[in-house]
């Protein structure tokens, strides 16, 4: 007991103490490269995708592991700030400032998890907006700006201001896709694709990728509008995770291109402070935009599914006998056509009642009666070949079709069914034990019967069975 608890507790540290690690080092990669890149060591970074580590985090897991995920945040942003500002005080307030941001994020959104994804519905969009594009950056905006008038002189409405759009915008933009990395959508989502739609998918966000150079590194006239059109068609084709991947790739792209001074951001204004803003507010409209249109389509997709599903269901259910499990009448008539299209097969049908049905129904009772039909059935199946087809007309009554048979093959199948059924006796109550026996007829198909030619001809020689004396065989050749 005690070896298996402590292998428990070692599984536990071992678990946690792998998750902390990859939380501190994504979050100080992503917090270190982009206080390089964006920030002169003192203002606000123009653009945030750290937090979306630690939020993205948080979503794929229960609660007992957030504190191994927000402890190593903290010190992975106290660490960041270190390398690249110098200093720490402030730093670690910024920290605390992000923790409790993605706190309430995780908080209000997190709610939603195990029901619908991230872009799901238009519904659960709505959430993801206001708690990590309003909420949650708002709050930490708040005590941010705080920090960073007090530390490092910034005024406070700017700073607010740049905090707020820069970490909603790495949320928006950086969470859905971290999500689907984490809990394995992406992986799955390219398994359960054929090649085919996977080199579908990889040409357009290639596609993407390649628009978004072109538009940010070289053309000379303003052309943002053309990247709404690859989106929405990568939207269209790919889902939401291509929306993801998209809006990703092209938040990567500009915002390289608008850090080196390059592209049609740069090109409207040289102030830094300003292109950030431009190019915050750009990736703005690009998500408003397509994130309800990959949510409503999500939506209609697994309506579609789920009707699909339905559907499957009802026809399965029309088709199966909802007792036995072999074929219902509709059904087995349906497969009898369609088999007695080939002429040159030769075609047997069997009909099979269970002998004195009635008195058991009227000894026993009608759920003895079913046990006695589920039973017949189970023996049916075993004992026909793997072509052969057999299903349950309604009440006792039982049809077989052996396909490319004969009278002799037939009246042999017969002979097994019903020594099995009778090495098989069937409890009636807790004292009573009976044998079941059963009468077939037997009719061969000729060259322009339909399924009542044949079903007629098989019940005329099952009623010469039974007035034989049942429990035996009759053909009609």
């Amino acid at each position: 007991m005690y070896g298996r608890d402590n292998k428990d507790i070692q599984g536990f540290r071992r678990r946690y103490g792998q998750l902390w690690l990859t939380a501190a080092c994504l979050y100080f990669l992503m917090a270190a490269a982009t206080i390089h890149l964006t920030s002169n060591g003192r203002d606000i970074a123009t653009i945030w995708p750290a937090n979306a580590v630690l939020l993205a985090l948080l979503l794929v897991h229960d609660r007992s592991a957030w504190p191994s995920v927000l402890s190593a945040g903290l010190i992975a942003n106290a660490a960041a700030n270190l390398v690249t500002r110098g200093t720490i005080v402030g730093p670690m307030l910024y920290g605390l400032s992000n923790v409790l941001e993605v706190t309430v994020a995780a908080s209000v959104f997190g709610r939603n998890k195990g029901c619908v994804p991230i872009l799901g519905s238009a519904g659960v969009v709505v959430r993801f907006l206001l708690a990590c594009g309003l909420l949650a950056p708002g709050l930490s905006g708040f005590f941010g700006a705080m920090t960073a008038r007090l530390f490092f002189g910034q005024p406070f409405a700017l700073a607010f201001k740049t905090w707020f759009v820069s970490d909603a915008l790495g949320l928006l933009i950086f969470t859905p896709v971290l999500v689907a990395i984490f809990n394995g959508d992406i992986v799955r989502c390219f398994r359960e694709k054929d090649w085919i739609s996977r080199a579908e998918t990889f040409g357009l966000l290639a596609l993407a990728g390649v628009t978004a150079y072109l538009v940010f590194f070289v053309a000379h006239a303003p052309l943002l509008f053309t990247l709404f059109a690859p989106v929405m068609l990568i939207t269209f084709r790919a889902g939401r995770l291509g929306t993801k991947m998209a809006v990703m790739v092209i938040a990567v792209i500009g915002g390289c291109a608008t850090l080196q001074d390059v592209g049609p951001i740069a090109n409207f204004t040289r102030d830094h402070v300003q292109q950030a803003e431009l190019f915050q507010l750009f990736l703005a409209v690009l998500l408003l935009t397509c994130l309800p249109v990959a949510a409503d389509l999500s939506a209609r997709n697994r309506f579609t599914k789920n009707l699909a599903k339905r559907e499957k269901a009802m026809s399965l259910l029309a088709s199966t006998d909802s007792l036995t499990g072999l074929m219902s009448r509709s059904a087995f008539e349906a497969h009898v056509e369609h088999a007695l299209h080939d002429r040159a097969i030769p075609h047997v049908m069997v009909a099979i009642d269970l002998d004195h049905f009635k008195n058991i129904n009227d000894q026993w009772g009608h759920e003895a009666g079913d046990r006695a039909l589920v039973q017949a059935a189970q023996v049916l199946q075993t004992q026909i070949r793997s072509g052969d087809a057999a299903g349950r007309l309604g009440g006792d009554e039982f049809l077989l079709l052996l396909k490319d048979a004969s009278i002799g093959e037939a009246e042999n199948i017969c002979d097994r069914i019903r020594t099995a059924l009778r090495q098989n006796s069937i409890a009636m109550d807790g004292k009573t034990q009976i044998m079941l026996t059963l009468s077939c007829g037997i009719a061969s198909s000729r060259t322009a019967d339909t399924f009542q030619d044949l079903y007629r001809h098989a019940d005329k020689a099952l009623y010469m069975a039974k007035f034989a004396g049942r429990n035996t065989v009759r053909s009609i050749a």
